[in-house]
């Protein structure tokens, strides 16, 4: 079998670029072994152009979410189904808080029959929702109906780099583009990435009656998802130790939303995912400076699903032509500064 691209992983990351190189008439192949808890999944996928708990402007949100929506609503059309909504985020202060000329003050009364508010109600303006899911399980369809997909673990070990293309079990590729999150740690190929040691993890919800057209913040974030459940999180763990669920957080958590919310609700799940958190916290992506037929893209952090498109579109402008220079207006490290 012979492609253009091998891509290994199908996150966000590998999502997003293998769409773009699809648009430019490449041929392809994604591999991906299926892991359900996957990075992307435990995320929160909410887009805005703020940040911190300042809420300060986000650096490069400018290029950013114009790029995102146009390509999800690209995917939407492609995929038939929704995949990104625009919806208010309601942020409960404390009495006191700084007033923040950014956000929209909101009546208590709006949300009093749901929670407890002890003090001010804000709203935080232009903010969309991914439906991670849906996207990540939609694409993964297309992809098999191209026969442009394997479910299966990559192995180094069967991966043979040569200058000009790359030589996997049956398959020859012209470049393969490595987009497996965290586990770019063990690649051999990969060796001096800066990442760190980080997890992520988030409650599954079911809440009757609260409002699904809306999401809700007050140190924990409540965003609902398209099986009627709410996403409750989320912990990120520095010291990593294991992949088993937190019950200290979980409880602490569950105890927290009981004081917030004055409605009944149900745990469903508790899920966790070992995040490709970097140094810096900026996304890797390029060609390999010793190997030309080698391509990363990894590292997308806290706002992959807002930031992931432009940083999809660049990549795919350099593979398609060596000569481009990704522009370094928002951000990301170089590889030849990791990779020698």
């Amino acid at each position: 079998m012979k492609v253009d691209f091998l891509i290994v992983g199908q996150g966000v990351a590998g999502t997003l670029l293998s769409y773009q190189l699809l648009k430019a008439r490449r041929s392809l192949l994604v591999l991906d072994e299926g892991f359900g808890g996957k990075a992307s999944r435990v995320a929160g996928a909410v887009m805005n152009p703020l940040s911190g708990k300042q809420w300060k402007p986000a650096p490069g949100a400018d290029l950013f979410l114009p790029e995102a929506l146009a390509t999800y609503r690209e995917l939407e059309q492609l995929l038939r189904r929704s995949l990104v909504q625009a919806m208010p985020l309601y942020l409960f202060q404390e009495s006191g808080a700084a007033v923040l000329p950014q956000l929209q003050p909101v009546s208590p009364q709006l949300l009093d029959t749901f929670f407890h508010i002890p003090g001010r109600l804000d709203r935080l303006p232009d903010t969309w929702l991914v439906d991670a899911a849906a996207l990540l399980d939609g694409w993964t369809d297309y992809l098999q109906e191209k026969g442009a997909f394997r479910r299966e673990r990559f192995d180094a070990a069967q991966c043979m780099v040569l200058p000009d293309r790359v030589h996997y079990r049956d398959i020859e590729a012209g470049t393969i583009i490595f987009c497996e999150g965290a586990a770019a740690r063990d690649n051999p190929l990969l060796q001096g990435l800066p990442f760190t040691t980080n997890r992520g993890e988030a409650l599954l919800l079911d809440i009757p009656g609260l409002p699904s057209d809306a999401l809700y913040h007050k140190g924990l974030r409540l965003a609902p998802r398209s099986d009627g459940l709410f996403w409750c999180g989320s912990n990120y763990t520095w010291e990593l130790k294991g992949m088993r669920p937190d019950k200290d957080w979980r409880g602490n958590t569950l105890a927290a939303l009981g004081e917030w919310l004055k409605l009944p609700f149900r745990l469903e799940d508790h899920i966790v995912a070992e995040r490709p958190t970097t140094a810096g916290q900026v996304p890797l992506l390029g060609l390999h400076p010793r190997y030309p037929a080698v391509a990363l893209f990894n590292g997308l952090g806290t706002r992959g699903f807002s930031a992931g498109p432009f940083w999809a579109t660049q990549l795919a402008h350099q593979l398609l032509d060596p000569g481009y220079k990704i522009p370094a207006l928002a951000g990301y490290a170089r590889l030849d500064k990791w990779l020698r």
